[in-house]
């Protein structure tokens, strides 16, 4: 059998593998299967923009997974002290969670994230697949241990402090994403979180420019909303809290608290957006906690208010949020209308004690959407 015989058998087999992958089987180098595949696209034996053949109604997710712990108070917490508390565990991660809620709504979903060849990678992977996600294109790398975030909550469920162990994703390098490009390029959609390295998400965000894909990205962090470039064209949108939007609106900060506070307290939301907005991105989205969201984008200027909610813990919330506009979005709402869909993703995530509802699926979405729309 020749080579492209071989190659075209494997793609048959697996229509997700890699080259990477068919590299190491058939023995040649990379770049070597490349050519094999350009050729039979010029032939016309493979067809679309690449060889994978997934449905391309997919969102694919691409970002962390971790295994998270979490420690909920049983009193008011003090410093410098041992404090009481009930541990859960369970798994994370800012795309891993948007994926698994994005299933939960009957959404196409995939991840592509790294893990560890050690228990708690497995696990994720494992638990993640059963929840409907595929999880065929993760990565499973040796000697390496899977990223873990520790959070501790106060007795409200607010967070009070957390640790991040999450030094695996700096193996997520643009040859490793370049590798994987034909399948992320067959998705619908994609949402990354910065958890990425910052030379993957440039070219991560150059990349789908060129090729015209929606890119919604999650920063995670104010820290971590560093890393990525100062030009966000091909960035179709971005889910900021209000500290994470101050960080990439650049806005002058000072060590002093009073100013600080001052700035939080009656900031100008509207600015913030807009100077983000002028780094290319589409549209804006601004969580404000429990004072809602602010959008600001192609569709125009709104303030929508939260639904009144019993919270009973906020971890994930803003994970739901995104995966609810991402429903609205690839269900032909518009940005406007999908911010409800959103709100009302977070609203039934707050009144649960997991990182990712199950009580949030379509049927449940509706129904409070309906309540929204009738005032109740």
């Amino acid at each position: 059998m020749d080579r492209e015989q071989q190659i075209l058998a494997l793609i048959r087999q697996n229509p997700f593998i890699s080259q990477h992958e068919m590299a190491g089987i058939i023995g040649i180098s990379r770049s070597a299967v490349a050519g094999y595949i350009a050729s039979l696209t010029k032939k016309g034996t493979i067809r679309g923009r690449a060889y994978v053949t997934s449905d391309e109604q997919t969102v694919l997710c691409i970002g962390g997974a971790n295994l998270d712990s979490k420690a909920t108070s049983k009193h008011a917490i003090r410093l410098a002290s041992s404090n009481p508390v009930v541990v859960t565990e369970s798994c994370g991660g800012v795309a891993r969670n948007i994926a698994e809620a994005l299933a939960g709504l009957a959404c196409q979903t995939a991840l592509l994230t790294i893990v560890g060849d050690d228990k708690a990678g497995q696990w994720v992977l494992e638990e993640t697949k059963r929840r409907g996600v595929d999880v065929s294109q993760s990565i499973t790398l040796k000697g390496e241990k899977t990223g873990t975030y520790t959070a501790l909550l106060d007795t409200s469920g607010e967070m009070f402090l957390a640790f991040a162990n999450m030094d695996i994703y700096d193996a997520f390098t643009p040859e490793m994403l370049k590798d994987k490009w034909p399948h992320i390029a067959a998705a619908q959609l994609i949402i990354a979180d910065t958890n990425l390295p910052a030379d993957t998400l440039e070219q991560l965000i150059r990349r789908c420019q060129e090729e015209n894909i929606p890119l919604f990205i999650d920063p995670v962090s104010s820290e971590k909303s560093k890393k990525l470039p100062s030009d966000l064209t091909g960035v179709t949108a971005i889910f900021p809290n209000l500290e994470e939007a101050v960080q990439l609106a650049h806005t002058p900060m000072t060590m002093d608290q009073d100013v600080v506070d001052m700035f939080y307290l009656e900031p100008d939301h509207t600015k913030v957006a807009q100077v983000i907005r002028s780094r290319g991105v589409k549209h804006v989205f601004i969580t404000l906690g429990s004072q809602g969201v602010l959008y600001v984008g192609e569709e125009g200027e709104q303030f929508f208010p939260p639904i009144p909610t019993r919270v009973v813990e906020v971890t994930g919330a803003g994970d739901a949020f995104l995966a609810g506009i991402v429903y609205g979005v690839t269900h032909q709402q518009s940005y406007l209308k999908s911010c409800e869909y959103g709100l009302a993703a977070a609203h039934i995530t707050l009144q649960t004690n997991q990182s990712t509802s199950s009580e949030l699926n379509e049927e449940r979405l509706q129904l409070t959407i309906n309540s929204m729309t009738k005032g109740d």
